[in-house]
């Protein structure tokens, strides 16, 4: 291989690394933050492609078109892409779970905005989120999302042929989870919140002189606040441990990039 071969060979390299770690600073969690300029995401997934540059094999074929080549950069923005929704939808559960307790808390007329989207956002599903970041910042979780990154390179080299039809039944499956994480989450504060509405039913009921609907706003917030505090360190035992190096997100993530790189 010639001196010019083998430089374009190594650009087309570099360019697929870029735009699979673009995708991934699109996609995940925290570094998909407003707060984050795009300047800095990109510089971010240029500082990773020259890093995992060195270490990679450059491609078994050279693209043979212009159109082939666009296909391949589509193909590693897209992989990015998807990673870093796999670990977003645990964030995503717990702001469902936090729109879902709003209601009979008395709280769904209150929305505050989020920073990290633009978006409003539902007050305590605003504080899960925030939780959430916190803790996978603090078990170091980037690190560990940069490290996955980097497997994904030996698992699924650049220039591949991914399937992603293959890992559509999981991605079905992981979305469906957000929904089980909302409901577990959200299933103490609700619980109590029901059992409140069935005594103050009773209540009145017994004494129809009493105002029930006035009686049971502060009451109802009031025990949804204290569920709520009650159960966030068991939240935040369960999120430590999701977001750690053996937690189930990083399974899942890799299970994908598996499958979709799996011949027919």
């Amino acid at each position: 291989m010639d001196l010019s071969a083998w430089t374009e060979m190594k650009f087309i390299l570099f360019l697929l690394v870029f735009l699979r770690n673009t995708g991934l600073m699109v996609g995940a969690p925290f570094f998909q933050s407003r707060n984050i300029s795009n300047a800095l995401r990109v510089g971010l997934a240029f500082f990773l492609a020259m890093v995992f540059l060195p270490i990679l094999n450059l491609p078994s074929n050279s693209p043979q078109s212009f159109w082939e080549l666009v296909f391949l950069m589509i193909q590693e923005f897209i992989l990015g892409l998807v990673m870093g929704y796999i670990l977003y939808l645990t964030f995503a559960g717990l702001q469902l779970a936090g729109q879902l307790v709003e209601v009979p808390m008395g709280f769904g007329m209150v929305n505050v905005l989020d920073p990290q989207t633009g978006g409003q956002m539902p007050i305590i599903g605003q504080l899960y989120y925030l939780t959430a970041i916190w803790l996978f910042l603090l078990v170091n979780g980037h690190h560990i999302l940069l490290n996955v990154l980097a497997q994904s390179f030996k698992i699924l080299p650049v220039g591949k042929t991914l399937h992603f039809t293959k890992g559509l039944p999981l991605m079905i499956k992981n979305f469906s989870q957000l929904f089980w994480l909302a409901l577990q989450v959200a299933i103490p504060i609700l619980g109590v919140l029901f059992l409140t509405d069935v005594g103050l039913g009773v209540l009145s009921k017994l004494i129809p002189q009493i105002n029930v609907f006035i009686l049971g706003f502060p009451i109802k917030v009031f025990l949804g606040i204290t569920i709520l505090i009650l159960s966030l360190p068991v939240l935040f035992r369960w999120l430590a441990t999701s977001y750690s190096n053996t937690g189930n997100v990083w399974t899942e993530m890799l299970r994908f990039i598996k499958l979709i790189g799996q011949g027919e």
